[in-house]
């Protein structure tokens, strides 16, 4: 069992006295950090941006990483690019939150060790040890084969992190004659009173794909420090799938989950874990998303929630000083047939405004709507989001008769039905849609104008009907700035 310790609150000038030390004997962060606060007033800028969906201060991110929760803190850090808005220079930004929904921004936890080889801080996972502190795993790239790298916090707001003067923790020569490529992307999970960590990867760049992999590792030690492999968890036998990365191996509801991202739409399956054999055993499959969302990883928090976190991809230019945020923190549980779950985080019920309810043309950004629609026999029904007047929607959800959902350039099956239930986000520039209670979920971003504000129902066909639509309109959440210095 993990020890208890007894949280000591410190004092901003004690908090700010620790950053300032980390950041005169690092240059790297420092550097980071001057750039990327430099970049901030562009990005705030940008009237497409979106104003409830987490976001860093500025430039690019991608995946999230280590989410946990921890002392009352939901904390999340991601892969950031401080010196620009497109993919490079990979980092760890990080943020907390008590609500999910506000955030406060801290300073970038993690760079690259130039000075050990060190080029990028990739994807990774954190976990409670033994000592009850939390630890970061994250792939290390350079110019060699990836390593695993560890590092731990110095301060219990977890502002400032340590790199394991034991790095690498982990090489591709655990694996023995085994040949891993593209090795990445560890997520740590307990049972049994056990470590265990999951890294993606394939067995073979050589032919075109039918080799991705989910490797089993074992902790030997009580620090993290020392692993053990334990064999090829999953084996994905897919033609069409080169890698897996990003893999997340967890328990809900009595069942073991495995998401993974497969170079396309994310996807999971549900089964069992024999941790003796080193394998999971699949029993059914779906796709968690089939739009622009990638990269998962899960935390629990003290509700015994799982919370998915996923990297929601954007189509903004370069020049709007920002480039991506993350999908809708959304509640994962199975289903009665089996199947996954994904409701949007209850707490962003709180940023709405008063309700509108009305079949016509609803005005806004940032709203939430419910709607209720039949396609018929052979009809269509959906929303058109953000149209000025006569002009063509920036993006369109339709439901069709066939049982197709369409949202943006993202299609998936629902199945036939004479009516479903559709819970619709939009956020500026991004939207995100939910089907009858977390069926389905689909994350899309558009191009819109800022003038482009009129969201407006439709149906047409035989038998095609809007039932109901109500909206609200959603208040922008706070992103503190206050701590993201060096």
């Amino acid at each position: 069992m993990p020890t208890r310790r007894r949280f000591v609150q410190m004092a901003p000038a004690v908090l700010a006295a620790s950053q300032h030390s980390r950041a005169e004997t690092d240059p790297v962060l420092r550097k980071a950090m001057e750039s990327a606060r430099a970049a901030i007033p562009r990005a705030a800028a940008d009237p497409l941006r979106p104003v409830y969906h987490f976001h860093p201060p500025c430039n690019w991110n991608n995946d999230p990483n280590g989410t946990i929760f921890y002392r009352g803190w939901h904390h999340l850090f991601y892969q950031f690019n401080p010196y620009g808005s497109q993919w490079g220079h990979m980092h760890w930004g990080h943020a907390r939150s008590r609500d999910l929904v506000n955030w406060e921004h801290l300073p970038i936890a993690i760079g690259p060790s130039e000075d050990k080889g060190e080029n990028h801080i990739f994807s990774g996972a954190a976990i409670l040890a033994h000592d009850g502190r939390p630890r970061i795993i994250y792939t290390s790239i350079g110019n060699r084969d990836p390593e695993q790298w560890l590092a731990a916090p110095e301060d219990d707001d977890l502002l400032v992190w340590s790199k394991s003067p034991r790095n690498p923790i982990l090489t591709t020569a655990a694996h023995g004659s085994l040949k891993i490529e593209d090795w990445r992307d560890p997520f740590m999970f307990r049972e049994g009173g056990e470590t265990y960590m999951v890294c993606g990867g394939n067995t073979s760049r050589q032919r075109w794909g039918g080799a991705g992999e989910v490797q089993l590792y074992r902790a030997a030690s009580d620090d993290l420090t020392t692993w053990k492999h334990l064999g090829r968890v999953f084996q994905y036998r897919n033609r069409e799938v080169v890698n897996v990365e990003c893999p997340n191996l967890f328990k809900l509801d009595g069942k073991w989950v495995l998401i993974i991202s497969p170079e396309r739409p994310c996807e999971y399956f549900i089964g069992s874990l024999d941790l003796k054999r080193a394998r999971f055993e699949p029993e059914v499959f779906g796709v968690l998303d089939a739009g622009a969302a990638y990269a998962s990883n899960i935390s629990v928090d003290d509700k015994g929630r799982t919370i998915l976190w996923l990297w929601g991809r954007t189509k903004n230019p370069a020049a709007s000083g920002w480039n991506g945020v993350m999908v809708l923190p959304r509640i994962l549980s199975i289903g009665a047939d089996g199947y996954l779950r994904q409701q949007p985080a209850p707490e962003f019920e709180r940023l709405r405004g008063n309700p509108v309810t009305s079949t016509d043309t609803i005005r806004g950004d940032s709203l939430e709507l419910e709607i209720e629609l039949t396609p018929g026999q052979a009809g269509a029904a959906g929303l058109e989001l953000r149209r000025s007047g006569a002009a063509e929607p920036v993006s369109v959800i339709t439901f069709s008769s066939d049982g197709y959902l369409t949202a943006g350039s993202a299609r998936t099956l629902i199945g036939k039905s004479d009516r479903h239930k559709l819970r619709v986000f939009v956020d500026k520039s991004v939207f995100e849609v939910y089907v009858n209670d977390g069926y389905a979920a689909l994350y899309n971003s558009m191009n819109a104008g800022s003038g482009d504000l009129s969201v407006v129902p439709f149906a047409g066909g035989t038998g095609a009907r809007i039932l109901s639509v109500k909206a609200w309109p959603l208040q922008p959440v706070t992103f503190n700035l206050d701590r993201f210095r060096i």
